[in-house]
């Protein structure tokens, strides 16, 4: 006895599902890519405009970051007990660095010295002055408003005395309702949080 026929709606279903598949093909990936950017010219001129350049050696880091900021994904904060990940706005690299690197091309540009450099450093290069950083916040949350929360310790690095120990608490209105838009007013928290190393730096070396 032959087998059973295969209904020819099943052959028409399978036909579809094929012709569907090959007509898409692979699809784009709708990842999109964010980095953290440095104070404009107008900012960090406005800043320093009525400051003395500080030729200051100073190192930046270490920098810590919670565990939750290490990914890829960017975090929108939901309540003080949950955080949201974005399906595709990711970071274009890992955070940590990029928060290390615009912290130091800031404080560089408001100190107006030319010696700022990231930990670790070369030991031929051992700055004068080193700020270490605690992050414990750095996201937008749904009420539009970009957070940046850190302890941090000013020390002199020959001696390693704690010169200054501080908290800093920053908050900057995201001025849109884009990603574009949580990414820039969290660069301009960062520049309002290197406004305030930069000072008391200023301060500290003016006495010495």
């Amino acid at each position: 006895m032959g087998g059973r026929a295969t209904p020819p709606t099943l052959f028409g279903l399978a036909g579809l599902s094929l012709a569907a598949c090959l007509h898409l093909g692979p699809q784009p990936d709708p990842s999109r890519f964010f980095t953290l950017t440095p104070l404009s010219q107008v900012e960090h001129a406005t800043v320093t405009s009525s400051s003395n350049p500080v030729q200051v050696a100073l190192g930046v880091g270490p920098i810590n970051l919670p565990g939750y900021l290490d990914r890829e994904q960017m975090v929108t904060r939901i309540s003080e007990t949950r955080i949201d990940l974005a399906d595709n706005d990711r970071w274009a690299e890992p955070l940590e660095d990029n928060f290390a690197l615009v912290l130091t091309q800031d404080l560089s540009a408001l100190l107006q010295s030319d010696r700022v450099i990231r930990y670790p450093w070369p030991t031929n290069r051992r700055p004068t002055y080193q700020v270490e950083i605690e992050v414990l916040n750095f996201e937008t949350d749904t009420a539009r408003t970009a957070h940046l929360v850190a302890r941090w310790i000013l020390r002199d690095v020959a001696t390693r005395e704690a010169l200054s120990v501080k908290d800093s608490r920053l908050a900057e209105p995201v001025r849109g309702p884009t990603t574009d838009e949580s990414v820039a007013a969290l660069s301009r928290a960062l520049g309002d949080f290197s406004a305030e190393i930069a000072d008391t730096v200023r301060g500290i070396a003016s006495k010495q």
